[in-house]
């Protein structure tokens, strides 16, 4: 579930689709130096990721009691349906698109994962618990899961991936002081590792506060592939955990990653893991970069440089701010350090190779109105760690899919058309869910 963001240029999320309000820790769930997962781009462009100092590591994991947080529970997400999902997206032919009311349960959702005994759904509100978690088993009929019980989690936690692992489930939260708005926190977030057989009760395994030292108000990476699970600090000196069960956990070493990459964003796929954001040097401008490894733990020393056009007339960095990936590939999402803000595009089918999309095909360009507006695509894309899907919105609404950000199929679309440009998506097993901000439609998926 970690891996189904959604990325407007305006770009996923949740990753968080992917979130977090301000409510708790004052920031979103995944933030990318302005990209959101399941939020559009933020005001500011990004610079250089932020630095965090880690404490030396412990060693092992906590004893677990639930912390004391001050919150106040809003009322629990409701059950509802959905129609059933289709044998596959392979087998999709087209979108039946309807608007939904702002009542509409389905509105919450930002991400689905699939696994043996059915599915798993995150979604995000306002109010505590502010990812709410619902389980179906057939894909249509969706019970919510209550938090702050005994086998289910705390409720000052904010849920940032779900995914299968073996046989069973593995979740991980962060534990976050609910303080209204504005918050400022000044405290150590505990990132926690939960574990399920069932997706209804889980077991929980905090890891060592000093392990994943975040700059105030940043959440984890969270990534699942084919070396288990991995979760990393954001920035320069970046710390990454790994875990084959979600129980017993690993910290690296120091020397993980290059001292001059600053960590923005890290997604997997069946053959492995890539992490993107900026390579840094005393005297140029960082540039957008990425670092491939095969199992989460042993990692290139040097990255790839992604192929940028400068700026002209501006001694400005640039950056990847987030990753899109699919089966077979991924498309990087990155903007520049001038006040324009302008987007940029990168794909590759192996996390090492990367070219650029200037045209950010199958989307069309558009130049925001304005002065100090840069460009962006007339779109947005999301992901749910296996199919790519691009989606326009407007007069020209049109939906593509991809496994790998190259080759793209477009979808017939029929019905009640999203009339705004959309701002941000997510995959969903039976169709996908696209907001302009003020307004959600759902794509139901039509099969041959």
């Amino acid at each position: 579930m970690s891996d189904s963001p959604s990325f407007y240029g305006s770009t996923g999320s949740g990753g968080a689709r992917n979130r977090r309000i301000g409510a708790f820790a004052g920031v979103l769930l995944v933030a990318f130096l302005g990209v959101a997962v399941a939020k559009p781009w933020g005001g500011s462009p990004p610079g250089l990721a932020s630095t965090a100092t880690p404490s030396a590591p412990d060693t092992g994991v906590m004893p677990l009691s639930s912390p004391a947080v001050i919150v106040t529970e809003g009322p629990l997400p409701v059950a509802f349906t959905t129609p059933a999902p289709p044998a596959a997206w392979a087998t999709w032919t087209g979108l039946r698109w309807r608007q939904l009311e702002p009542g509409d349960p389905l509105n919450l959702v930002t991400s689905v994962a699939p696994w043996r005994a059915g599915f798993v759904a995150l979604g995000w509100k306002a109010v505590p618990p502010a990812t709410p978690v619902w389980t179906s088993v057939d894909g249509t009929s969706w019970d919510p899961l209550p938090f702050n019980a005994p086998t289910t989690f705390w409720l000052g936690q904010t849920v940032l991936g779900v995914a299968q692992m073996g046989k069973g489930l593995v979740a991980i939260t962060e534990v976050a002081q609910f303080c209204g708005e504005p918050c400022e926190p000044t405290y150590i977030l505990p990132v926690v590792s939960w574990t399920s057989t069932d997706g209804r009760r889980w077991e929980p395994s905090m890891l060592p506060q000093s392990w994943l030292v975040e700059p105030p108000g940043m959440s984890p990476l969270v990534a699942f592939g084919p070396g288990g699970l991995v979760v990393a600090t954001r920035g320069e000196n970046a710390r990454i955990a790994t875990s084959t069960d979600g129980t017993h956990w690993q910290l690296l070493p120091e020397s993980a990653f290059p001292g001059q990459f600053a960590l923005n964003d890290v997604r997997a796929t069946s053959a492995g893991y890539v992490a993107a954001g900026a390579w840094i040097t005393n005297d140029r401008p960082s540039v957008p970069a990425s670092l491939w490894s095969a199992d989460g733990r042993h990692w290139a020393a040097t990255p790839t440089v992604l192929p940028s056009p400068p700026v002209p007339g501006r001694d400005v960095g640039s950056a990847v701010t987030a990753l899109v990936a699919g089966r077979d590939g991924f498309i990087a999402v990155g903007r520049d350090g001038a006040p324009s803000g302008s987007v940029h595009w990168w794909q590759s089918t192996d996390g090492r190779a990367w070219q650029a999309l200037p045209t950010f095909s199958p989307l069309r360009p558009r130049t925001c109105p304005g002065d100090g507006c840069g460009l962006q695509p007339n779109g947005t894309l999301a992901s749910d760690g296996h199919v790519l899907v691009a989606v326009a919105g407007g007069p020209a609404a049109a939906t593509w899919l991809s496994t790998d950000g190259g080759s793209w199929r477009a979808l017939a679309v029929t019905g009640e058309l999203p009339i705004e440009p959309l701002v941000q998506a997510n995959v969903l097993p039976g169709g996908i869910l696209a907001s302009d901000r003020s307004t959600t439609w759902f794509g139901e998926a039509i099969t041959r």
